[in-house]
């Protein structure tokens, strides 16, 4: 039930880790809440852990809990911890002492009892070297340290991750299977992948998109780079607008596949509700394909 500090870099899966933690531990049956300290300015920040009482700054026309208060029998994943602004550390240090909170405007302290999961792409220990993070603060999130290798370093992962994606974007398009070929895994091994497993999950994504038989070759790696070459060639004119933008990706979008809207919208990570919409928005010709 100790607090957990989860270092690693981008992409590697530090929420998904964070995430089974909390559903193999006593706390399972409680709240999984998340928050990102990168996310919000400082003074929103402060109110979205800890909460207000109504009146406590302009426009708070209402009480409201905070994140410690929702995640209560449960656990808070405090996502980017390394990016919490350093006048709200102390606040946060004395939480994680005295597991009670002061919502903003408020004398009366609540209880509450949260695990608490930190997770950061940077080094804490270094930021506290910089002056950038409390040494405090650092010791007592990190309880338990655990560190997440980068995918380049646990390259017999890559296959099982590959087939996971694979059968979950697959049942996501209409319910089709997928089956990776032992060429098409072997290419996967071949790279680095500096996204790690973020990166990953968008390749297999839109190769399950592209795919016309449920088999994923080797040959998923052409048409990829084939797909990405049309629905992005020349770029985006400086200065146009966002509408127009949207209007030009889609079209380029569609065209790179033919036409599908259910693999468009696979590529673009939008529900094919969406796209329809968008279409009819923008008036393109009905190209129905799927």
């Amino acid at each position: 039930d100790a607090d957990i500090l989860i270092e690693a870099e981008s992409g590697t899966g530090k929420e998904l880790l964070a995430r089974f933690i909390h559903e193999s531990s006593p706390r399972s049956q409680g709240p999984l809440v998340a928050v990102n300290c990168a996310a919000f300015p400082d003074a929103l920040l402060e109110s979205e852990l800890f909460g207000h009482v109504k009146g406590a700054f302009t426009g708070a026309s209402a009480s409201k809990p905070g994140k410690f208060e929702l995640a209560h029998q449960g656990t808070l994943l405090l996502d980017e911890i390394g990016e919490m602004p350093l006048a709200l550390q102390p606040k946060l240090l004395r939480v994680l002492q005295e597991r009670e909170v002061d919502r903003l405007g408020d004398t009366r302290p609540v209880p509450v009892d949260v695990r608490v999961i930190a997770t950061t792409n940077r080094s804490l220990r270094k930021l506290a070297q910089e002056g950038l993070f409390r040494f405090d603060l650092y010791y007592r999130l990190n309880v338990i340290p655990l560190a997440i290798p980068p995918l380049r370093e646990r390259v017999e992962d890559i296959p099982v991750l590959a087939d996971y994606f694979a059968r979950k974007y697959a049942a996501q398009s209409s319910g089709r299977s997928a089956a990776l070929s032992r060429e098409f895994l072997e290419r996967l091994r071949e790279y680095d992948w500096p996204g790690n497993v973020r990166e990953l999950e968008n390749f297999v994504r839109r190769a399950i998109a592209l795919s016309e038989n449920g088999v994923i070759s080797e040959a998923a790696f052409d048409d990829i780079e084939a797909a990405s070459d049309r629905s992005v060639s020349g770029g985006i004119e400086p200065g146009i607008t966002l509408r127009d933008a949207e209007k030009e990706l889609l079209c380029r979008t569609l065209e790179a596949v033919g036409g599908n809207r259910t693999r468009a919208a696979a590529m673009l990570g939008i529900s094919l509700r969406t796209i329809r919409n968008k279409i009819r928005e923008y008036g393109l010709p009905p190209r129905e394909v799927a």
